[in-house]
């Protein structure tokens, strides 16, 4: 049990890094350059703080300050400059990487003695062995099961009146909390929750109020339904794209984070191999308890499936230079599934 919580949470910056794709990918968006930033902004917190001596505050700021800046960067390329979104996220991308590489002259970034290190809480957040009262993870764990109960209703038979559909998607709930609880034994994975993971729901649960149950996510989900149709309806489309496109380098700055905090260190390409993964997760959430639509708890269930097929293959005797292969794989046929839920769905 502790092993399997241990993998997801060492996968935290690639199941942020799935939800800072779907944001984009919600209105029709690629975004590609969220691996980029979240290398350089592991960079900015390790060596604004080892190399530069900068106070940890500053540095984190920082890099939420360039997570922020490449996202308006991308936002404003593909919708005022017409920049194919696939040429230019893949350009600021490298351009981060880059960055990166020159900021630290392609070598690792850490404490050294006799340089500053990153603060102790900071160190401990990342670790596994830290974990939070269990109360706040119950408290987050009724709020999601709460949200869920009510998004299931897109799933409603039209048939079917809501007095039955509620006694249903009661019963229906009612077992799957009994069998969490009493068949995998659900309160023995709450207490293996970390601190990050802890921070991965928080952010997972506004993600998924923000694109579900306000304007700014229903307009996105409009415009990625048909962008003309949103647009004569009123929608400033140009506008929630650009803060798609910001919102997500948000999350990719907080992936960038998360891998400062867990691994104490930066070195070159430290988030290129999660791209993949992260993709793989996006489009996962399409066929995991979803009508074609991408979402956010689809995301980090379609996350953690990556991160254990990839594990188990290699635990099986697959070389760990396979990883690439397997996250191909996978990506390949996420996204044939998705196509085809959502054909069926058209």
């Amino acid at each position: 049990m502790s092993a399997r919580m241990l993998d997801v949470h060492q996968s935290v910056p690639v199941l942020m890094l799935g939800l800072a794709v779907i944001v984009t990918l919600i209105p029709g968006k690629f975004d590609l350059s969220v691996s980029g930033v979240a290398t350089l902004t592991t960079f900015a917190v390790v060596g604004l703080t080892v190399k530069n001596e900068l106070p940890f505050p500053v540095a984190v700021g920082a890099a939420v300050a360039v997570g922020l800046g490449v996202g308006l960067i991308n936002g404003v390329l593909v919708e005022y400059l017409n920049v194919n979104a696939f040429i230019a996220t893949l350009g600021t991308g490298a351009i981060c990487t880059g960055l990166a590489a020159v900021y630290s002259n392609g070598a690792y970034l850490g404490a050294t003695p006799g340089t500053p290190d990153m603060p102790t809480w900071f160190r401990n957040f990342g670790t596994f062995v830290n974990k939070p009262p269990v109360a706040i993870v119950w408290v987050m764990i009724v709020l999601a099961v709460v949200g869920a109960f009510f998004v299931v209703d897109r799933f409603r038979p039209a048939a079917w009146s809501k007095t039955r559909w509620l006694v249903a998607k009661s019963a229906m709930f009612v077992s799957v909390i009994l069998v969490l609880q009493f068949v995998t034994l659900l309160s023995t994975w709450v207490a293996q929750v970390s601190w990050m993971l802890l921070m991965l729901l928080l952010v997972a649960l506004t993600m998924a109020v923000l694109l579900q149950y306000t304007t700014f996510g229903r307009q996105l989900q409009a415009i990625g339904s048909n962008r003309s149709a949103a647009a004569l309806a009123g929608v400033r489309v140009r506008r929630q794209v650009v803060k798609s496109f910001v919102l997500g380098g948000f999350l990719a700055a907080l992936a960038g984070i998360s891998i400062a905090a867990s691994q104490g260190s930066a070195s070159p390409d430290v988030a290129s191999a999660f791209l993949l993964p992260a993709f793989a997760a996006a489009f996962l959430s399409t066929v995991v308890f979803s009508d074609g639509r991408f979402t956010v708890g689809g995301t980090i269930i379609g996350g953690v499936f990556v991160v254990w097929v990839g594990i188990g293959l290699i635990v099986g005797g697959l070389p760990s230079t396979w990883t690439n292969v397997i996250n191909g794989g996978v990506l390949i046929g996420a996204v044939s599934l998705s196509t085809a839920v959502r054909r069926r769905r058209t």
